[in-house]
């Protein structure tokens, strides 16, 4: 796993075969291919061993510390795993690791106050927000404006599109970890928000 990790972060997917990752280890191509069943198989492992990067959060945190600390250990995975960070999206399950940090997600959701039946539903979007954050990122959307960006909204009439026009100043100091800790904060007040609703609806 570590071998295949290095090689798809030294030439992204596009430069990743099993031929490559064979000559690393020192083995035939069509060894890890039995071992893992399929490309996909290896593909679930290294997202898995990605996952098990992830920290548990201290047990002692309320529920939205240690939701919070989750999130921060994908933004600080997806940093250090730029061109591997991907396969984490395309698992739900990538085995014991995942496992740990589902079960603390669904603790935290309960404790919140979330019913039980929309649980599996926040988990999911929980991780489909953090980790589309964290891949927003290393990918070049979450940042400060370029100056292409700057020069091409500049060219627009003047009475187009104010707003944006006005707030270009702010885009242009943007630092991407300001926008993470913001969107949680806000995907956090979003599911306290939710339970005081099943609260409000149950009273």
């Amino acid at each position: 796993m570590e071998a295949a990790l290095e090689l798809m972060e030294a030439g992204g997917e596009a430069g990743f075969t099993l031929r490559k990752l064979g000559t690393r280890v020192g083995c035939d191509p069509m060894s890890i291919l039995y071992h893992f069943k399929s490309k996909e198989g290896l593909y679930r492992a290294m997202a898995g061993r990605l996952e098990s990067q992830l920290r548990i959060a201290p047990a002692a945190l309320p529920w939205r510390g240690r939701m919070r600390h989750l999130a921060d250990q994908y933004r600080s995975v997806a940093l250090r795993f730029p061109k591997s960070f991907w396969l984490m999206q395309n698992f739900v399950y990538t085995g014991p690791a995942d496992y740990d940090h589902m079960e603390m997600v669904h603790g935290a959701l309960r404790e919140a106050g979330i019913p039980t039946r929309d649980i599996p539903a926040i988990c999911l979007g929980w991780y489909a927000c953090i980790t589309g954050l964290a891949m927003g990122e290393i990918g070049g959307l979450v940042g400060p404006a370029s100056t292409q960006d700057l020069e091409e909204l500049a060219q627009l009439p003047d009475h187009s599109h104010p707003l944006l026009k006005g707030a270009m100043p702010l885009y242009q100091d943007l630092a991407p970890n300001s926008v993470f800790a913001l969107s949680i904060e806000m995907l956090l007040d979003g599911i306290v928000a939710l339970a005081a609703q099943h609260e409000t609806v149950r009273a």
